[in-house]
C-alpha cells in the first residue's frame, strides 16, 4: 500500500478559508447571541409561545438558530479545511 501524498493548497487558498471560517464561526456566535438576548427582552418563553400556538415567535426564534448553527458549523468546517492536510 503505496503512503499517500498530501496535495498542496495555495497559500491563498488557506489563508480565505482560514479567514473566512474564522467570519463564519463569529457570525454564528453573534446570531446565538442575539436569539438570547431576545428570548431574554420578550415576555413570552419559548414554552408559552408553544402553549399559545404563537408560529410567528417560533418560527423566528428556530429560523435564526437554525441560521446561527449553519453558519457556526460552516465556519468550522472552513477553519478545520485550512489548519489541517488532507491525509488528516
Amino acid at each position: 500500500m503505496a503512503s499517500q501524498k498530501a496535495e498542496r493548497r495555495s497559500r491563498g487558498e488557506i489563508d480565505r478559508n482560514y479567514f473566512f471560517g474564522d467570519v463564519f464561526i463569529k457570525t454564528g456566535v453573534a446570531v446565538a447571541l442575539a436569539i438570547g438576548l431576545i428570548a431574554a427582552y420578550t415576555s413570552t418563553s419559548l414554552a408559552q409561545a408553544v402553549t399559545h400556538g404563537d408560529w410567528a415567535y417560533l418560527s423566528i426564534m428556530v429560523g435564526f438558530g437554525a441560521a446561527g448553527a449553519v453558519l457556526f458549523l460552516f465556519g468550522r468546517h472552513l477553519r478545520k479545511t485550512a489548519t489541517h492536510w488532507d491525509f488528516d
